[in-house]
Protein backbone atom coordinates (compact mmCIF):
# COMPACT_ATOMS: atom_id res chain seq x y z
CA UNK A 1 0.00 0.00 0.00
CA UNK A 2 1.49 3.52 -1.13
CA UNK A 3 0.97 7.10 1.09
CA UNK A 4 -1.62 7.67 -0.87
CA UNK A 5 -3.86 4.43 0.71
CA UNK A 6 -2.57 5.36 3.83
CA UNK A 7 -4.20 8.76 3.52
CA UNK A 8 -7.45 7.29 2.03
CA UNK A 9 -7.00 4.69 5.08
CA UNK A 10 -6.69 7.47 7.47
CA UNK A 11 -9.50 9.24 6.24
CA UNK A 12 -11.66 6.50 6.05
CA UNK A 13 -11.13 6.18 10.02
CA UNK A 14 -11.13 9.77 10.61
CA UNK A 15 -14.54 10.55 9.39
CA UNK A 16 -16.10 8.28 12.43
CA UNK A 17 -15.05 10.92 14.58
CA UNK A 18 -14.89 14.30 12.63
CA UNK A 19 -18.59 15.53 13.91
CA UNK A 20 -17.80 14.82 17.33
CA UNK A 21 -14.79 16.62 17.51
CA UNK A 22 -15.30 19.38 15.37
CA UNK A 23 -18.31 20.50 17.68
CA UNK A 24 -15.55 19.86 20.70
CA UNK A 25 -13.68 22.47 18.34
CA UNK A 26 -10.66 20.01 17.78
CA UNK A 27 -9.09 18.47 14.78
CA UNK A 28 -8.50 14.63 15.02
CA UNK A 29 -4.89 15.51 13.87
CA UNK A 30 -4.53 17.43 16.60
CA UNK A 31 -5.79 14.95 18.71
CA UNK A 32 -3.44 12.30 17.37
CA UNK A 33 -0.52 14.56 17.81
CA UNK A 34 -1.52 15.09 22.33
CA UNK A 35 -2.00 11.31 21.81
CA UNK A 36 1.52 10.66 20.27
CA UNK A 37 3.23 13.54 22.91
CA UNK A 38 1.44 11.60 26.18
CA UNK A 39 2.76 8.15 25.03
CA UNK A 40 6.30 9.31 25.08
CA UNK A 41 6.16 11.56 28.14
CA UNK A 42 4.12 8.56 29.54
CA UNK A 43 7.71 6.06 28.65
CA UNK A 44 10.19 8.70 29.54
CA UNK A 45 8.84 9.12 32.79
CA UNK A 46 7.87 4.90 33.64
CA UNK A 47 11.30 3.99 32.17
CA UNK A 48 14.03 5.69 34.09
CA UNK A 49 11.44 4.70 37.47
CA UNK A 50 12.06 1.07 37.18
CA UNK A 51 15.57 1.20 35.38
CA UNK A 52 17.07 4.08 36.94
CA UNK A 53 20.19 2.56 38.30
CA UNK A 54 20.57 0.89 34.36
CA UNK A 55 20.35 4.98 32.94
CA UNK A 56 23.20 5.83 35.21
CA UNK A 57 25.67 3.10 35.10
CA UNK A 58 25.42 3.36 31.18
CA UNK A 59 24.82 7.22 31.04
CA UNK A 60 28.25 7.62 29.22
CA UNK A 61 26.87 5.36 26.46
CA UNK A 62 23.43 6.71 26.22
CA UNK A 63 24.04 9.89 26.39
CA UNK A 64 25.91 10.21 22.66
CA UNK A 65 23.13 7.08 21.81
CA UNK A 66 20.40 9.28 22.27
CA UNK A 67 21.92 12.38 20.78
CA UNK A 68 22.60 10.49 17.52
CA UNK A 69 18.44 9.40 17.15
CA UNK A 70 17.26 13.18 17.92
CA UNK A 71 20.01 14.61 15.24
CA UNK A 72 18.66 11.92 12.57
CA UNK A 73 14.93 12.36 13.87
CA UNK A 74 15.05 16.16 13.04
CA UNK A 75 17.52 15.99 9.81
CA UNK A 76 14.34 13.90 8.68
CA UNK A 77 11.77 16.22 9.57
CA UNK A 78 13.45 19.21 7.97
CA UNK A 79 14.73 17.32 4.81
CA UNK A 80 11.13 16.69 4.34
CA UNK A 81 9.71 19.92 4.94
CA UNK A 82 12.58 21.66 3.03
CA UNK A 83 11.37 19.13 -0.04
CA UNK A 84 7.80 19.09 0.77
CA UNK A 85 8.18 15.26 -0.25
CA UNK A 86 8.65 11.83 1.06
CA UNK A 87 12.58 11.33 1.58
CA UNK A 88 12.80 7.41 0.83
CA UNK A 89 14.72 8.16 -2.35
CA UNK A 90 16.90 10.51 -0.79
CA UNK A 91 20.30 9.28 -0.47
CA UNK A 92 21.26 11.50 2.36
CA UNK A 93 18.63 9.80 4.25
CA UNK A 94 19.21 6.64 3.74
CA UNK A 95 22.96 7.32 4.53
CA UNK A 96 22.30 8.70 7.75
CA UNK A 97 20.16 5.96 8.17
CA UNK A 98 23.39 3.73 7.77
CA UNK A 99 25.40 5.89 10.00
CA UNK A 100 22.87 6.11 12.68
CA UNK A 101 22.44 1.85 12.83
CA UNK A 102 26.25 1.90 13.22
CA UNK A 103 26.03 4.32 16.40
CA UNK A 104 23.14 2.96 17.80
CA UNK A 105 23.74 -1.01 17.34
CA UNK A 106 27.32 -0.89 18.41
CA UNK A 107 26.59 1.28 21.32
CA UNK A 108 23.60 -1.11 22.71
CA UNK A 109 25.86 -3.98 21.81
CA UNK A 110 28.10 -2.58 24.50
CA UNK A 111 26.20 -2.24 26.90
CA UNK A 112 23.95 -6.18 26.70
CA UNK A 113 27.20 -7.71 25.77
CA UNK A 114 29.68 -6.21 27.96
CA UNK A 115 32.42 -7.14 25.63
CA UNK A 116 32.37 -10.46 27.39
CA UNK A 117 31.03 -12.78 24.01
CA UNK A 118 34.75 -11.38 22.16
CA UNK A 119 33.18 -12.47 19.05
CA UNK A 120 34.03 -9.59 16.23
CA UNK A 121 35.44 -7.65 19.10
CA UNK A 122 38.96 -8.98 19.29
CA UNK A 123 40.44 -5.21 19.54
CA UNK A 124 37.79 -4.45 22.74
CA UNK A 125 38.87 -7.68 24.06
CA UNK A 126 42.44 -6.42 23.98
CA UNK A 127 42.18 -2.77 24.81
CA UNK A 128 39.38 -3.24 27.82
CA UNK A 129 38.14 0.34 27.95
CA UNK A 130 36.36 2.00 30.00
CA UNK A 131 32.90 3.35 29.39
CA UNK A 132 33.49 7.04 29.35
CA UNK A 133 36.39 6.17 26.04
CA UNK A 134 33.65 4.13 24.61
CA UNK A 135 31.04 6.93 24.62
CA UNK A 136 33.76 9.10 23.63
CA UNK A 137 33.88 7.55 20.54
CA UNK A 138 29.79 7.75 20.03
CA UNK A 139 30.42 11.17 20.00
CA UNK A 140 32.50 11.17 17.64
CA UNK A 141 30.28 9.41 16.17
CA UNK A 142 27.27 12.01 16.75
CA UNK A 143 30.12 14.89 15.44
CA UNK A 144 30.21 12.74 12.28
CA UNK A 145 26.29 12.48 11.61
CA UNK A 146 25.87 15.76 12.14
CA UNK A 147 28.28 17.32 9.85
CA UNK A 148 26.98 15.01 7.13
CA UNK A 149 23.56 16.33 8.14
CA UNK A 150 24.63 19.95 7.80
CA UNK A 151 26.10 19.76 4.38
CA UNK A 152 23.30 18.03 2.62
CA UNK A 153 20.39 20.55 4.14
CA UNK A 154 22.44 23.45 3.40
CA UNK A 155 23.51 22.37 -0.19
CA UNK A 156 20.16 19.89 -1.40
CA UNK A 157 17.43 22.89 -2.07
CA UNK A 158 14.25 22.20 -2.34
CA UNK A 159 13.84 20.56 -6.53
CA UNK A 160 12.23 17.27 -6.19
CA UNK A 161 13.30 14.58 -8.64
CA UNK A 162 10.67 13.33 -11.48
CA UNK A 163 8.37 10.40 -10.66
CA UNK A 164 6.85 6.90 -13.09
CA UNK A 165 4.33 10.04 -15.34
CA UNK A 166 8.12 10.57 -17.51
CA UNK A 167 9.43 7.60 -16.88
CA UNK A 168 6.93 5.15 -18.32
CA UNK A 169 8.46 6.02 -22.26
CA UNK A 170 11.31 4.63 -23.08
CA UNK A 171 11.20 6.68 -26.85
CA UNK A 172 15.17 7.06 -26.18
CA UNK A 173 15.72 3.06 -26.90
CA UNK A 174 13.03 2.87 -29.83
CA UNK A 175 13.18 -0.29 -31.12
CA UNK A 176 16.78 -1.41 -29.94
CA UNK A 177 15.56 -1.90 -25.87
CA UNK A 178 14.59 -5.52 -26.09
CA UNK A 179 18.00 -6.55 -27.72
CA UNK A 180 20.00 -4.01 -25.30
CA UNK A 181 17.67 -5.86 -22.27
CA UNK A 182 18.82 -9.20 -23.52
CA UNK A 183 22.38 -8.34 -24.20
CA UNK A 184 22.81 -7.14 -20.63
CA UNK A 185 21.18 -9.96 -19.30
CA UNK A 186 23.24 -12.85 -21.09
CA UNK A 187 26.34 -10.73 -20.64
CA UNK A 188 25.70 -10.74 -16.91
CA UNK A 189 24.47 -14.23 -16.26
CA UNK A 190 27.69 -15.05 -18.76
CA UNK A 191 30.23 -13.33 -16.21
CA UNK A 192 28.74 -14.70 -13.71
CA UNK A 193 29.70 -18.29 -15.21
CA UNK A 194 32.90 -17.28 -15.94
CA UNK A 195 34.04 -15.55 -12.96
CA UNK A 196 32.88 -19.03 -11.29
CA UNK A 197 34.73 -20.89 -13.62
CA UNK A 198 38.24 -19.09 -12.66
CA UNK A 199 37.47 -18.89 -9.09
CA UNK A 200 39.58 -21.09 -7.00
CA UNK A 201 37.77 -23.59 -4.37
CA UNK A 202 36.25 -21.10 -1.86
CA UNK A 203 35.99 -23.37 1.52
CA UNK A 204 36.05 -20.56 4.00
CA UNK A 205 35.05 -16.86 4.10
CA UNK A 206 38.64 -15.77 3.58
CA UNK A 207 38.61 -17.85 0.34
CA UNK A 208 35.89 -15.79 -1.07
CA UNK A 209 38.25 -12.74 -1.20
CA UNK A 210 41.77 -14.97 -2.26
CA UNK A 211 39.86 -16.81 -5.05
CA UNK A 212 41.49 -15.15 -7.84
CA UNK A 213 45.26 -14.65 -6.68
CA UNK A 214 46.44 -17.77 -8.19
CA UNK A 215 45.51 -16.64 -12.11
CA UNK A 216 48.01 -15.19 -14.36
CA UNK A 217 47.66 -11.39 -15.46
CA UNK A 218 45.67 -12.25 -18.39
CA UNK A 219 43.31 -13.71 -16.19
CA UNK A 220 43.00 -11.30 -13.74
CA UNK A 221 42.15 -8.89 -16.54
CA UNK A 222 39.35 -11.63 -17.66
CA UNK A 223 37.89 -11.30 -13.81
CA UNK A 224 38.17 -7.29 -13.70
CA UNK A 225 36.06 -7.18 -17.10
CA UNK A 226 33.98 -9.61 -16.03
CA UNK A 227 32.75 -8.48 -12.23
CA UNK A 228 32.01 -5.25 -14.47
CA UNK A 229 29.32 -6.61 -16.44
CA UNK A 230 28.27 -8.46 -13.42
CA UNK A 231 27.48 -5.45 -11.56
CA UNK A 232 27.78 -2.75 -13.89
CA UNK A 233 25.46 -4.66 -16.07
CA UNK A 234 22.76 -5.67 -12.98
CA UNK A 235 22.26 -2.20 -12.31
CA UNK A 236 21.91 -0.85 -15.70
CA UNK A 237 19.47 -3.80 -16.27
CA UNK A 238 17.15 -2.99 -13.51
CA UNK A 239 17.38 0.34 -14.39
CA UNK A 240 16.08 -0.07 -18.17
CA UNK A 241 13.49 -2.94 -16.73
CA UNK A 242 11.93 -1.08 -14.02
CA UNK A 243 11.59 2.13 -16.48
CA UNK A 244 9.03 0.30 -18.05
CA UNK A 245 8.00 -1.78 -15.50
CA UNK A 246 4.32 -2.98 -16.78
CA UNK A 247 6.50 -4.86 -19.65
CA UNK A 248 8.92 -6.34 -17.58
CA UNK A 249 7.37 -6.98 -13.98
CA UNK A 250 7.43 -10.82 -14.22
CA UNK A 251 11.47 -10.66 -15.40
CA UNK A 252 12.14 -8.36 -12.65
CA UNK A 253 11.53 -10.06 -9.33
CA UNK A 254 12.58 -13.70 -10.61
CA UNK A 255 16.06 -11.78 -11.89
CA UNK A 256 16.39 -10.53 -8.24
CA UNK A 257 15.99 -13.22 -6.38
CA UNK A 258 18.41 -15.13 -8.34
CA UNK A 259 21.18 -12.27 -8.16
CA UNK A 260 20.76 -12.12 -3.93
CA UNK A 261 20.21 -16.19 -3.82
CA UNK A 262 23.99 -16.13 -6.52
CA UNK A 263 25.55 -13.80 -4.10
CA UNK A 264 24.99 -15.00 -0.85
CA UNK A 265 25.46 -18.67 -1.88
CA UNK A 266 28.82 -17.48 -4.01
CA UNK A 267 30.08 -15.93 -1.35
CA UNK A 268 29.03 -18.17 2.03
CA UNK A 269 27.28 -15.67 3.16
CA UNK A 270 28.85 -12.29 3.03
CA UNK A 271 25.67 -9.96 2.76
CA UNK A 272 26.84 -6.53 1.22
CA UNK A 273 26.19 -7.15 -2.18
CA UNK A 274 22.71 -8.89 -2.05
CA UNK A 275 21.99 -5.89 0.33
CA UNK A 276 23.03 -3.58 -2.52
CA UNK A 277 20.92 -4.86 -5.45
CA UNK A 278 17.59 -5.07 -3.13
CA UNK A 279 17.90 -1.41 -2.32
CA UNK A 280 18.43 -0.73 -5.86
CA UNK A 281 15.17 -2.45 -6.18
CA UNK A 282 13.48 -0.92 -3.87
CA UNK A 283 14.29 2.77 -4.89
CA UNK A 284 14.10 2.07 -9.01
CA UNK A 285 10.63 0.53 -7.69
CA UNK A 286 10.37 4.08 -4.94
CA UNK A 287 10.98 6.11 -8.42
CA UNK A 288 9.39 4.44 -11.33
CA UNK A 289 6.17 2.31 -9.50
CA UNK A 290 4.67 3.66 -6.27
CA UNK A 291 6.31 6.00 -3.60
CA UNK A 292 7.64 3.62 -0.73
CA UNK A 293 6.43 5.18 2.38
CA UNK A 294 8.33 5.33 5.43
CA UNK A 295 6.53 2.85 7.27
CA UNK A 296 6.75 0.21 4.68
CA UNK A 297 10.55 1.42 4.59
CA UNK A 298 10.57 0.27 8.47
CA UNK A 299 9.18 -3.13 8.23
CA UNK A 300 11.28 -3.96 5.15
CA UNK A 301 14.57 -2.90 7.08
CA UNK A 302 13.20 -4.84 9.95
CA UNK A 303 12.58 -8.19 7.74
CA UNK A 304 16.17 -8.12 5.82
CA UNK A 305 17.86 -7.34 9.09
CA UNK A 306 16.33 -10.81 10.29
CA UNK A 307 17.28 -12.34 7.37
CA UNK A 308 20.88 -11.11 6.65
CA UNK A 309 21.14 -11.73 10.97
CA UNK A 310 19.97 -15.55 10.36
CA UNK A 311 22.60 -15.87 7.68
CA UNK A 312 25.35 -14.10 9.45
CA UNK A 313 24.73 -16.70 12.32
CA UNK A 314 24.38 -19.97 10.32
CA UNK A 315 27.44 -18.51 8.79
CA UNK A 316 29.15 -18.35 12.17
CA UNK A 317 28.07 -21.67 13.10
CA UNK A 318 29.17 -23.19 10.01
CA UNK A 319 32.94 -24.69 8.94
CA UNK A 320 34.32 -21.17 8.90
CA UNK A 321 33.35 -20.35 12.44
CA UNK A 322 36.40 -18.52 13.92
CA UNK A 323 35.42 -18.78 17.69
CA UNK A 324 38.50 -17.31 19.07
CA UNK A 325 38.60 -13.70 19.63
CA UNK A 326 42.19 -13.66 19.55
CA UNK A 327 42.07 -15.31 16.17
CA UNK A 328 42.94 -12.42 14.12
CA UNK A 329 45.51 -11.38 16.41
CA UNK A 330 46.99 -15.11 15.59
CA UNK A 331 46.94 -14.50 11.88
CA UNK A 332 43.16 -15.38 11.16
CA UNK A 333 41.22 -12.77 9.32
CA UNK A 334 37.92 -12.69 10.80
CA UNK A 335 35.38 -9.98 10.27
CA UNK A 336 34.35 -7.81 12.81
CA UNK A 337 30.67 -7.92 13.17
CA UNK A 338 29.16 -6.15 10.55
CA UNK A 339 27.65 -3.04 12.90
CA UNK A 340 30.58 -2.77 14.87
CA UNK A 341 33.03 -2.65 11.61
CA UNK A 342 32.87 1.04 11.75
CA UNK A 343 33.55 2.03 15.71
CA UNK A 344 36.03 -0.36 16.27
CA UNK A 345 38.59 0.49 13.84
CA UNK A 346 37.92 3.95 14.82
CA UNK A 347 37.83 3.37 18.42
CA UNK A 348 41.25 1.60 17.76
CA UNK A 349 42.95 4.29 15.95
CA UNK A 350 41.54 6.98 18.11
CA UNK A 351 43.29 5.33 21.22
CA UNK A 352 46.49 4.76 19.30
CA UNK A 353 46.39 8.51 18.40
CA UNK A 354 45.74 9.53 21.79
CA UNK A 355 48.58 7.25 22.96
CA UNK A 356 51.04 8.77 20.35
CA UNK A 357 52.02 5.12 19.09
CA UNK A 358 50.13 5.27 15.51
CA UNK A 359 52.90 4.05 12.99
CA UNK A 360 53.50 6.15 10.43
CA UNK A 361 51.44 7.16 7.84
CA UNK A 362 51.98 7.92 3.70
CA UNK A 363 50.32 10.78 2.85
CA UNK A 364 49.50 8.49 -0.73
CA UNK A 365 47.41 7.07 1.62
CA UNK A 366 45.06 10.20 1.68
CA UNK A 367 44.31 10.04 -1.94
CA UNK A 368 43.81 6.73 -2.46
CA UNK A 369 40.46 6.96 -4.14
CA UNK A 370 42.41 8.76 -6.70
CA UNK A 371 45.23 6.96 -6.99
CA UNK A 372 42.73 3.80 -7.61
CA UNK A 373 41.40 5.76 -10.47
CA UNK A 374 44.75 5.18 -12.41
CA UNK A 375 44.79 1.93 -14.72
CA UNK A 376 47.41 -1.15 -13.81
CA UNK A 377 47.87 0.45 -10.22
CA UNK A 378 48.72 -1.64 -7.08
CA UNK A 379 44.95 -1.48 -5.97
CA UNK A 380 46.45 -2.47 -2.00
CA UNK A 381 49.74 -0.49 -2.16
CA UNK A 382 48.32 2.57 -0.77
CA UNK A 383 44.49 1.97 0.80
CA UNK A 384 44.23 2.68 4.10
CA UNK A 385 42.52 -0.85 4.86
CA UNK A 386 46.08 -2.90 3.73
CA UNK A 387 47.57 -0.43 5.50
CA UNK A 388 45.89 -0.47 8.90
CA UNK A 389 46.58 -4.75 8.70
CA UNK A 390 50.18 -4.79 7.34
CA UNK A 391 50.61 -2.35 10.98
CA UNK A 392 48.36 -4.81 13.15
CA UNK A 393 47.42 -7.85 11.85
CA UNK A 394 50.57 -8.52 9.77
CA UNK A 395 49.88 -12.24 8.99
CA UNK A 396 46.26 -12.28 8.20
CA UNK A 397 45.70 -13.69 4.60
CA UNK A 398 43.45 -10.71 3.81
CA UNK A 399 42.22 -7.31 5.61
CA UNK A 400 40.04 -8.10 9.09
CA UNK A 401 37.81 -4.79 9.17
CA UNK A 402 37.44 -1.84 7.11
CA UNK A 403 38.80 1.41 7.50
CA UNK A 404 35.73 4.08 7.16
CA UNK A 405 36.18 8.31 7.38
CA UNK A 406 35.68 8.03 11.28
CA UNK A 407 38.82 5.75 11.59
CA UNK A 408 40.40 7.83 9.07
CA UNK A 409 40.35 11.18 10.32
CA UNK A 410 41.82 9.30 13.61
CA UNK A 411 45.26 9.39 10.89
CA UNK A 412 44.91 13.23 9.90
CA UNK A 413 43.45 15.97 11.91
CA UNK A 414 41.70 14.24 14.59
CA UNK A 415 37.93 15.63 15.28
CA UNK A 416 38.39 18.59 12.93
CA UNK A 417 39.43 16.20 10.31
CA UNK A 418 36.33 14.64 10.80
CA UNK A 419 33.78 17.24 10.85
CA UNK A 420 35.10 18.46 7.45
CA UNK A 421 35.31 15.32 6.15
CA UNK A 422 31.15 14.62 7.11
CA UNK A 423 30.29 18.08 5.77
CA UNK A 424 31.55 17.32 2.24
CA UNK A 425 30.70 13.55 2.48
CA UNK A 426 26.61 15.57 2.78
CA UNK A 427 27.35 18.23 0.43
CA UNK A 428 28.52 15.64 -2.61
CA UNK A 429 25.14 14.01 -1.43
CA UNK A 430 23.40 16.92 -1.32
CA UNK A 431 24.65 18.19 -5.65
CA UNK A 432 24.38 14.16 -6.80
CA UNK A 433 20.71 14.55 -5.50
CA UNK A 434 20.39 17.79 -7.00
CA UNK A 435 21.74 16.78 -10.13
CA UNK A 436 19.84 13.72 -10.46
CA UNK A 437 16.10 15.70 -9.36
CA UNK A 438 17.13 17.79 -12.28
CA UNK A 439 18.49 14.68 -15.15
CA UNK A 440 16.51 11.83 -13.46
CA UNK A 441 14.28 11.23 -15.99
CA UNK A 442 17.04 10.25 -18.26
CA UNK A 443 17.80 6.16 -18.03
CA UNK A 444 22.13 7.07 -17.36
CA UNK A 445 21.57 9.34 -14.62
CA UNK A 446 18.76 7.22 -12.95
CA UNK A 447 21.19 4.42 -13.43
CA UNK A 448 24.19 6.63 -11.63
CA UNK A 449 22.08 7.86 -9.05
CA UNK A 450 20.76 4.08 -8.18
CA UNK A 451 24.24 3.02 -8.13
CA UNK A 452 25.16 5.46 -5.17
CA UNK A 453 22.39 5.44 -3.79
CA UNK A 454 22.41 1.64 -2.98
CA UNK A 455 25.91 0.98 -2.51
CA UNK A 456 26.36 4.74 -0.03
CA UNK A 457 26.89 2.01 2.65
CA UNK A 458 30.32 1.99 1.51
CA UNK A 459 31.00 5.48 1.81
CA UNK A 460 30.81 5.01 5.81
CA UNK A 461 32.66 2.07 5.56
CA UNK A 462 35.35 3.16 3.15
CA UNK A 463 35.76 6.22 1.97
CA UNK A 464 33.47 9.78 1.34
CA UNK A 465 35.00 9.27 -2.19
CA UNK A 466 34.41 5.55 -2.51
CA UNK A 467 31.97 5.74 -5.63
CA UNK A 468 34.87 7.50 -7.76
CA UNK A 469 36.27 4.21 -8.76
CA UNK A 470 33.62 1.59 -8.99
CA UNK A 471 32.09 4.87 -11.13
CA UNK A 472 34.58 5.15 -13.93
CA UNK A 473 35.52 1.34 -13.99
CA UNK A 474 32.74 -0.17 -13.92
CA UNK A 475 29.33 1.27 -14.34
CA UNK A 476 30.13 4.05 -16.78
CA UNK A 477 31.61 2.02 -19.52
CA UNK A 478 28.19 -0.46 -19.10
CA UNK A 479 26.72 2.45 -19.66
CA UNK A 480 28.50 3.50 -22.71
CA UNK A 481 28.91 -0.33 -24.21
CA UNK A 482 24.73 0.18 -23.77
CA UNK A 483 25.22 3.24 -25.97
CA UNK A 484 27.30 1.93 -28.54
CA UNK A 485 25.39 -1.38 -28.66
CA UNK A 486 22.01 0.61 -29.17
CA UNK A 487 23.46 2.41 -32.01
CA UNK A 488 24.63 -0.02 -34.09
CA UNK A 489 21.32 -1.68 -33.53
CA UNK A 490 19.08 1.12 -34.28
CA UNK A 491 21.61 1.68 -36.98
CA UNK A 492 21.40 -1.94 -38.55
CA UNK A 493 17.45 -1.84 -38.26
CA UNK A 494 17.80 1.65 -40.64
CA UNK A 495 19.80 0.17 -42.72
CA UNK A 496 17.84 -3.15 -43.06
CA UNK A 497 14.35 -0.67 -43.56
CA UNK A 498 16.37 1.25 -46.61
CA UNK A 499 17.71 -1.52 -48.70
CA UNK A 500 14.34 -3.49 -48.20
CA UNK A 501 11.93 -3.07 -51.52
CA UNK A 502 9.43 -1.23 -51.53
Amino acid sequence: MDSRGLISMDSAFGRLDVHANVKRGLHPNVLARIARIYVCTLVGLVIPLFARGFFVENLQILLPTFAAIVIYLVFALRLRSQIHDNIFGEIGFVYLTFAVAYTVFPAFSLILDSLASGIGLPILERLRPAQGELGLQLWRHVLFITAVACGYLLFRGGHRPEYRPKFGSFGAFGGAEKPVVCFLFFATIVSIFVLWFLSARVDTYVDYYTRYDNLSWIGKRVVTICIAFKTGGTFVLLTILFRNYKRYRWYIWPFVVLRVVQEVLGSLGARIDAFMILLATAVLYHYCVRRISFRKALVATLVLGLVFTAIAVVRIAGADSLESGEAAFQGQAVPVGELMAVFVPGFHLYTERANGALPPVPWQLFFNDFISLIPLVDQAEWNPMYWYADNYFPAAAVPPTTIGPIALSALWGGEVSLFVEGFVNGILFALLMRWFARQGCKWPAMTVYVFCYSTCIMCLKYSIFWHLTPLVKIVLPVVLIVFVFREGVSGNAKLARVSSPA
